[in-house]
């Protein structure tokens, strides 16, 4: 029996012994750990820290060699020692090293634009930040344009023969609009003196007459004596040129269209875009119907 006791005594001991050494590994394993965690979160700071303080430096750098330009969006390029930025809505890349900028598309070797993927990205982040609440809006379609114009500018003109003749044809056929225009007057009065008064006159009109008297200011079919002047239009045209001014709108037609940003009256580019758009709704319109079709054969 007091052999017994003492084997009992020893095992318990040992496995106290035991116990304890698995309670300090553990402690340990668990401080090394969070040691570790700290370490690695501190470097990846430092190294943020520290892109960031180059991105300044650079940033700055190439605002002192080409001063006669504005740029956004500062960040580093897919190339290694060049950086990208924009500039009127485009992507420019500079070096540094070599003090040189250049405008062009940046593929890759199985033909993606990593340009045209880097401007969608920055397009799209300040389209989302766009506030059109005061715009006036044309139509009820699914695809939405927002238009800065000129009411005295030949290219606004063009897009507005363009962009009407489509939805008309549109219309004809479905019965209803292919687009809703968010309408914005940027009147450029450097080129344009006469633009600011046709402004005013289509702003004071009720919404049923936008469409019309729009159309007939671009195409000339109205006299300065038959135009309105009211403070409704010239206060809600101080919000366009507020809006037109924000966004950094320096010509028009300036166009925006499922969140990709275009200068001018780029008609190629605009029935890519609308082409692209309507071939989407159809692919989900016939998504939802085959869902019903679905629904309806299990009831």
């Amino acid at each position: 029996k007091k052999r017994r006791k003492k084997e009992n005594k020893k095992r318990e001991e040992k496995m106290i012994i035991k116990n304890k050494k698995i309670q300090f590994t553990q402690k340990t394993i668990s401080t090394f750990s969070a040691i570790l965690i700290s370490l690695l979160l501190m470097t990846d700071v430092n190294a943020k820290n520290t892109d960031q303080e180059a991105q300044k430096i650079i940033a700055e750098q190439l605002k002192a060699t080409f001063n006669q330009t504005t740029f956004k969006n500062f960040s580093r390029a897919p190339m290694q020692g060049w950086w990208q930025a924009e500039i009127s809505n485009e992507v420019i890349y500079f070096s540094p090293k070599e003090a040189l900028m250049f405008f062009g598309e940046l593929y890759t070797k199985n033909g993606v634009s990593l340009t045209q993927e880097t401007r969608k990205k920055w397009q799209a982040a300040r389209t989302e930040k766009l506030d059109i609440s005061a715009a006036l809006t044309i139509g009820t379609g699914a695809i939405q344009i927002i238009e800065f114009t000129d009411t005295d500018c030949p290219f606004c003109l063009r897009f507005n023969r363009w962009v009407t003749a489509k939805n008309d044809d549109y219309k004809h056929l479905h019965g209803k609009d292919l687009f809703t225009r968010k309408l914005i007057l940027t009147p450029i009065d450097q080129l344009h003196p006469n633009a600011h008064k046709e402004s005013v006159h289509i702003l004071c009109q009720s919404s049923d007459k936008w469409e019309e008297e729009t159309t007939k200011t671009l195409e000339s079919k109205i006299t300065y004596a038959d135009m309105d002047d009211c403070q409704k239009g010239k206060d809600l045209l101080l919000q366009h040129r507020e809006i037109a001014k924000g966004f950094g709108v320096s010509a028009t037609p300036t166009l925006v269209i499922d969140g990709q940003i275009i200068q001018g009256f780029n008609q190629k580019k605009l029935a890519d875009i609308i082409n692209t758009k309507m071939n989407s709704l159809s692919e989900n319109k016939a998504k939802v119907s085959e869902g019903n079709t679905r629904d309806l054969e299990k009831i």
